[in-house]
């Protein structure tokens, strides 16, 4: 009886550590699986971030680009008187052919009574100050949204 129950605790024994082998295939198998797995991951990862990365970069200088021009212009226009054309009927709102006809070059001169000149110095100071932080604003807008676009990707 003895030894039928050491020839018992052999076979059991041996089912155990066939079975723990398998196991510990699997998780050898699994673990070189998630270890493939995340450096494919990773690779992924940083590429997607180089060219992000590349991308703000050249978003940077777009933006550098926009707050140089926008200094010139301003510092351009700051040098000249600002002329305004005030069209007192209701032909600039209407969208009708008369309204589009003021807008062209050949019928100004039928119009010239309603240009009223130069603006005086100190509307044109705000009028010019009014532009540039309407161009500044359009160039952070332009920016945020390229950027947005970018982290879409």
């Amino acid at each position: 009886m003895l030894i039928l129950l050491m020839i018992g605790y052999v076979y059991g024994s041996r089912s155990a550590q066939l079975e723990l082998a398998g196991l510990k295939g699997k998780i050898s198998q699994q673990t070189e699986q998630a270890e493939a797995t995340l450096l494919a991951i990773t690779k992924e990862v940083e590429e997607k971030e180089a060219k992000r990365n590349a991308q703000a970069v050249l978003q940077e200088e777009q933006d550098n680009a926009a707050k140089t021009e926008i200094i010139r212009l301003t510092g351009e226009l700051a040098n000249r008187p600002v002329r305004v054309r005030i069209i007192t009927e209701s032909r600039a709102c209407s969208g009708s052919s008369s309204g589009a006809a003021a807008t062209n070059g050949q019928d100004s001169d039928r119009y010239a009574a309603e240009a009223s000149g130069l603006l005086p110095e100190s509307n044109s100071k705000r009028l010019r100050a009014a532009l540039a932080d309407v161009e500044t604003l359009s160039a952070a807008y332009n920016s945020c949204r390229a950027r947005a676009f970018m982290a879409l990707e």
